[in-house]
């Protein structure tokens, strides 16, 4: 089986176990009230999950034993997709509720997946697809 993101899906009885493994302490019903949900699934299990609420992705999780394997990558890549295709020119990620510890690995990923730091508030990230103009300058 291939590497899926299901956009706002109800989640199959074969992920109930990996889910609740990736998401504790909270639960399904409470990441649906954030917003949109994102569920990246491999093999019948949830491994990497994110959600995005207008154009805001507001709680992003993979799998420890799945990072650096492209879970976080296509995950994001899809998240953002679902955003921009909902009509919205740009994607943040405020990173302030994640766990300063774990801030610095998810700058470095956010940076390498397209993210530019934004100029008002250094713990939030944008992203945009036309970042880069022609020119390769920033727009």
């Amino acid at each position: 089986m291939r590497l899926t993101v299901f956009h706002n899906h109800t989640p199959d009885a074969l992920w109930e176990k990996s889910l609740g493994k990736l998401i504790a302490p909270l639960a399904y019903s409470e990441l649906k009230k954030m917003g949109d949900v994102h569920t990246a699934v491999f093999n019948d299990g949830v491994v990497g999950i994110s959600v995005s609420k207008n154009d805001s992705i507001v709680y992003l999780k993979v799998r420890d034993i799945t990072r650096r394997r492209g879970v976080g990558k296509y995950l994001i890549e899809e998240t953002c997709a679902f955003i921009i295709e909902s009509g919205f020119n740009t994607v943040s990620f405020d990173i302030k509720s994640v766990p300063v510890n774990e801030q610095d690995g998810l700058i470095y990923f956010l940076g390498m997946q397209g993210f530019v730091q934004s100029p008002e508030d250094p713990l939030v990230f944008i992203y945009r697809e036309d970042f880069d103009d022609e020119d390769g300058d920033d727009v």
